[in-house]
């Protein structure tokens, strides 16, 4: 039986694109560069294991043309006041915490954590959050999500799992969690918590 719910936060409670990110601070014809070496190398992932905002930042402009590194520097400070929330993943986990589910964060997320986290809608339903920055650890390496069942006493059993990405879910499977992959529509989520006996 179903009793908890674990939500990811980026691309499922809240909007996370980060072309559309290093677009936002790049000049015409430059978002490319700049998405590449603030996004694709090893330097977000390490603000993610909870690593320091400035060294990444430093690694990060290194890398870049004189003229951009203003612009990282700005992406940087900036980029999680432009998440916005997701409507009906919020919905749905209101929805759940009103039924009596307990609703739970597992994320790979920085220390932004901590400055984003009260712009999350269903932020005040949650009943707990593991994140990476914290456990210096990331999805999916199984030893997160079992922080999260020892943390909070939960049966992988008896949780099911939302996430963006599909390595992410596949780990939550393979530690005994139920869960669906959100993939910009609700419907099969609620489908599949149906299935598994959540009457929404």
């Amino acid at each position: 039986m179903i009793r908890h719910i674990v939500f990811d936060i980026g691309g499922v409670l809240m909007g996370f694109d980060s072309h559309d990110l290093a677009a936002a601070f790049a000049p015409a014809g430059e978002a490319e560069l700049l998405h590449r070496e603030m996004f694709e190398g090893t330097d977000w992932l390490s603000m993610d294991r909870g690593g320091d905002e400035q060294a990444a930042l430093a690694r990060v402009q290194s890398r870049l043309p004189e003229r951009l590194r203003p612009n990282a520097a700005r992406l940087l400070a900036e980029w999680d006041r432009l998440l916005e929330p997701i409507g009906e993943t919020n919905a749905l986990a209101r929805q759940l915490a009103e039924m009596g589910y307990g609703l739970y964060i597992l994320s790979n997320f920085s220390r932004r954590f901590y400055a984003l986290r009260e712009r999350i809608p269903a932020w005040p339903y949650i009943r707990g959050a593991v994140v990476s920055c914290e456990e210096r650890l990331l999805k999916p390496d199984t030893q997160i999500y079992r922080r999260l069942y020892e943390r909070f006493d939960l049966d992988p059993g008896e949780c099911f799992f939302i996430d963006d990405s599909n390595a992410n879910m596949e780990a939550a499977r393979w530690t005994g969690m139920h869960g669906c992959q959100y993939r910009g529509r609700i419907g099969p989520v609620a489908d599949e918590l149906r299935r598994l006996g959540v009457p929404l």
